[in-house]
């Protein structure tokens, strides 16, 4: 039998990074940021034959040459990643991959959760995903129950990363808090923003207290900014950006909205980014399909410019703090001028060196 060599490392860099790029290549992947681990299987002459990676709690670059595929060395690299991932206190973990591998992961201990035509997402944790809509059902529970919802107005959602919390966000949420009996409100709990996952969490709430019938979630693993699917399986780049907006949107609408009884869904205006404005037209496509109200409502400006987190970030990274106050709540501008805001500031600062 052919010996085999097992290669672990922390970060790829320098020519090891350019040879795992070549691989992935090589076997119809592309490379699109640096793993926090991966594991490679070389042959007797060095070559890789087999990768895997893992990215926080996503296993991904996932692949074993043709010429090797049935001989165990898929289930090697996942048991290796696996372990690492346990060892890291990463115990709920997630893959992406093609439709057509559903059977060869299932085998492996994970679970489906949605699928379009190009891409499965799967997760090692059976059912999940319903023990998270039983988790945000019971958080509204006791609002709905305290509250004589006018059911006549429907019940909304609206999906925020809020890095931080401003003005804009506020008047989206407050706005939309008026055209419905029940607004559900979901923080992304991705933590690769400037504020951390927590701290996002609180300043909303903190900011929405007082709008009685607003109630805040986190989206976990799930609900997730379409930015964070992994897309270094699809060979169109642009296609890549439509399916992982299906993939997410397909997920609220199959699980979340029939927990809910969610029946409309509201978005601010996106005068920046490409990828959230197409995003949003896909969005309502697919909800209008399932009877969904889409509503897009103006973002709300300070003088004449519609205002943003990026904004209040480039503020912050300038020192520029008294310009802030307009553009966030009183309770988002507190925090930014407490210790912890500024240890955000010179931590910002840090990186730009």
């Amino acid at each position: 039998m052919m010996e085999l060599t097992v290669q672990t490392v922390d970060r790829l860099q320098g020519s090891l990074l350019e040879e795992v790029k070549v691989f992935l290549l090589c076997n119809g992947l592309s490379f699109e940021d640096s793993p926090d681990y991966t594991c490679l299987i070389r042959d007797f002459d060095e070559r890789i034959i087999g990768t895997g990676s893992l990215s926080g709690n996503v296993l991904k670059y996932i692949a074993v040459e043709k010429n090797h595929q049935g001989e165990g060395l898929l289930g090697q690299i996942i048991t290796i990643l696996v372990k690492h991932a346990f060892v890291c206190g990463q115990t709920h973990l997630f893959l992406f991959t093609k439709p057509q591998n559903k059977s060869i992961f299932s085998s492996f201990g994970f679970f489906p959760i949605e699928e379009t035509a190009e891409v499965l997402l799967m997760e090692n944790k059976k059912g999940g995903i319903n023990e998270y809509v039983r988790d945000i059902v019971k958080e509204a529970s006791a609002l709905i129950v305290n509250k004589k919802l006018e059911d006549t107005r429907g019940i909304g959602a609206i999906v925020v990363n809020c890095n931080p919390f401003t003005n804009g966000h506020r008047y989206l949420i407050e706005q939309a808090s008026k055209r419905c009996s029940l607004l559900h409100v979901f923080v992304v709990s991705s933590d690769k923003s400037v504020f951390p996952t927590a701290v996002r969490l609180a300043l909303v709430k903190e900011g929405t207290s007082d709008l009685a019938n607003v109630i805040v979630h986190q989206t976990r693993d799930y609900l997730v900014s379409p930015a964070t699917f992994p897309s270094y399986f699809l060979k169109e780049k642009q296609l890549a950006v439509q399916v992982n907006c299906q993939l997410d949107i397909a997920l609220f609408l199959d699980y979340i909205v029939p927990a809910l009884g969610i029946t409309c869904r509201f978005v601010g205006t996106e005068p920046f980014c490409k990828t959230t404005e197409a995003y949003n037209r896909q969005m309502r496509t697919m909800l209008q399909a399932k009877g969904i109200d889409f509503v897009e409502l103006k973002r709300k400006e300070h003088e004449d410019v519609p205002i943003s987190a990026s904004r209040v970030r480039n503020l912050m990274a300038l020192g520029r703090f008294g310009e802030i106050e307009a553009l966030v709540p009183r309770s988002t501008y507190e925090f930014i001028l407490s210790s912890q805001g500024q240890a955000i500031v010179a931590q910002m600062e840090m990186e730009k060196v």
